[in-house]
C-alpha cells in the first residue's frame, strides 16, 4: 500500500510539474519576461482557463518571490531577468553612461544642474502645476521670484532636491521625512499648518483625477508614526548593520520601496507624491548611485502618468507584490538613462562645431570658451554675472572677470538694467558660426 501511494504521489506531482512548464511556456514565463496582472492574463489564455492558470502562476511567483523586511506589512517582489540586468546596469554606474555618451566627467555639472530642473519641473506637473517648460527653466535658471502657487510648487522641489543632496550622510527619520515634505509643500498649501507634519485625520484618500474615483483609502492616522519607524528602520538597515548579508536587498529596490511606502502610507496631507519622489532621490544617491544626479525619472513618468497610478494599484490589488512597481520604475529608469545617453551624444555633437569655433578665438581660456559656449545654446536670452557664476561653479568676481574679458573682445553685448549688467552674444559673431 506503501508502494502504491508513493507511486501515486510521484505521478502527482509529475503531472503537476508538466502543467506549471506548460503553463510557463505558453506565456512566456519560462525567462518571467512578462508579469502580467490578472486581468492582463485574461487576453493570453482561454477564458475558461483563466482562473486556474492565475492560481498557479501565482503559486509560482509565490515559490521564487523575496519578501521586503518591512514589518507592518506582507511585502513580495520577483527578481525577473528584467529587474536584475537593469540593476547590474545601475551597480556599472556613471562609467558606462558617459562612455555611450562620448562624454567626460570634466563637464558634467551642467548636466546636474539640468537634471535637478528638469525633475522638480516634472515632479511638479505631475502634482498639476501648469506652466510651460521653458518658462520655468528660465525662472529656475535666473533666480526669478515665483509668481504663483505652480511656480512656487516648482520652485520647492527644485529647493529640496538640492537639499537632500547634502543629506546623503544622513540616516532616514521621521524628523527627515517631515522635514523633506515642509519644503515641497512651503506657500503651496491651504492650510499651511499641514506643512511639515503628518496628518492626523482619516478625511484623506487617493483620487484618480481622470475618473473622480478614490483608488486608495491610505492606512488611519494613528498607524502612521509606527509604520513610519518601521520604514525607517528598514531603509538604515544596511548602515546599523553593514555586514549583514542575510538581510541584503538591493539598494535599487529599497529606494523604489521607500518610494511606494511614502505614497501607500500617505502620511501627509498633501504633498506625498513629491516627499515620496524627493526620497528615492536621496536614498539612491546616498547609496552612491551617482548616475541619479543626471536622470529627472519623473519626466519620463510625466509623459505617461496613468502607468504610474496603475503600477501602484496593480502592487496594492495583487497581496502587495510589489514587483510590478519596481517593473515600472526600472523602465523609467531605463528610459531616462537612454534619454541622457542620446542627450549627451547631440550635445557633444552640438558643441563640438562651436567648440571648434571657439578653440581658434586669441585670448580665450578654457573655462571662457565653456561660457560662451553655454551662452550660445540660448543665443537669445541675456545672462546676469551671478547666474554664470552659478552655473559654472565660480566665485561671482570670477564669473564677472570672463563676461568682461568676452564683452572686450567683442563676443558678447553688455547692458546696464538697474544696477545689474547683462551679458549676451552679439548677433554678428554668431553669424560667423552658425
Amino acid at each position: 500500500m506503501a508502494d502504491e501511494n508513493t507511486l501515486g504521489r510521484d505521478i502527482h506531482i509529475k503531472e503537476l510539474s508538466k502543467q506549471l512548464t506548460g503553463l510557463k511556456g505558453a506565456l512566456s514565463l519560462g525567462n518571467l519576461g512578462e508579469y502580467y496582472t490578472k486581468d492582463e492574463l485574461k487576453y493570453r489564455v482561454p477564458r475558461d482557463q483563466w482562473e486556474d492558470n492565475w492560481a498557479i502562476l501565482k503559486l509560482t511567483r509565490a515559490l521564487s518571490c523575496n519578501h521586503l523586511p518591512y514589518k507592518p506589512l506582507d511585502i513580495t517582489y520577483v527578481l525577473t531577468p528584467e529587474i536584475s540586468r537593469e540593476l547590474h546596469v545601475c551597480d556599472q554606474n556613471l562609467s558606462k553612461v558617459f562612455s555611450q555618451g562620448s562624454k567626460s566627467l570634466e563637464s558634467a555639472t551642467e548636466y546636474i544642474i539640468e537634471a535637478l530642473s528638469d525633475e522638480a519641473i516634472a515632479s511638479s506637473k505631475l502634482e498639476g502645476a501648469v506652466t510651460t517648460e521653458l518658462a520655468a527653466k528660465n525662472m529656475l535658471r535666473k533666480n526669478i521670484p515665483p509668481k504663483n502657487k505652480d511656480e512656487q510648487m516648482i520652485v520647492n522641489n527644485h529647493l529640496a532636491m538640492q537639499f537632500i543632496r547634502g543629506k546623503t550622510d544622513d540616516m532616514l527619520t521621521p524628523e527627515f521625512i517631515r522635514e523633506v515634505q515642509g519644503i515641497v509643500t512651503k506657500d503651496t498649501l491651504k492650510d499651511e499648518t499641514q506643512s511639515g507634519v503628518f496628518r492626523s485625520t482619516n478625511d484623506v484618500s487617493v483620487i484618480d483625477k481622470m475618473t473622480g474615483k478614490v483608488i486608495h483609502y491610505p492606512p488611519n492616522a494613528e498607524e502612521i508614526e509606527p509604520m513610519i519607524a518601521a520604514l525607517c528602520d528598514f531603509v538604515n538597515h544596511d548602515r546599523h548593520y553593514p555586514n549583514d548579508g542575510d538581510s541584503f536587498v538591493h539598494p535599487i529596490i529599497v529606494g523604489i520601496a521607500l518610494h511606494f511606502l511614502i505614497g501607500y502610507i500617505h502620511p501627509f496631507y498633501d504633498g506625498n507624491g513629491r516627499t515620496a519622489r524627493t526620497l528615492f532621490y536621496w536614498y539612491v544617491l546616498s547609496r552612491k548611485y551617482e548616475v541619479f544626479a543626471y536622470i529627472p525619472i519623473s519626466k519620463i513618468i510625466q509623459q505617461a502618468p496613468a502607468k504610474y497610478r496603475d503600477a501602484y494599484l496593480a502592487t496594492e490589488e495583487d497581496d502587495l507584490d510589489l514587483t510590478y512597481f519596481i517593473l515600472y520604475n526600472i523602465r523609467c529608469i531605463r528610459k531616462a538613462r537612454e534619454a541622457l545617453i542620446s542627450h549627451l551624444k547631440r550635445e557633444s555633437s552640438r558643441k563640438s562645431n562651436a567648440e571648434k569655433a571657439i578653440s581658434v578665438l586669441p585670448d580665450v581660456s578654457r573655462r571662457q570658451a565653456a561660457v560662451l559656449t553655454y551662452m550660445i545654446e540660448y543665443k537669445t536670452e541675456e545672462f546676469g554675472i551671478k547666474e554664470i557664476a552659478d552655473r559654472f561653479s565660480v566665485t561671482y568676481q570670477t564669473a564677472r572677470t570672463d563676461l568682461m574679458h568676452l564683452a572686450d573682445s567683442k563676443y558678447l553685448s553688455v547692458k546696464k538694467k538697474g544696477r545689474a549688467f547683462l551679458y549676451s552674444v552679439r548677433p554678428e559673431w554668431l553669424q560667423k558660426i552658425d
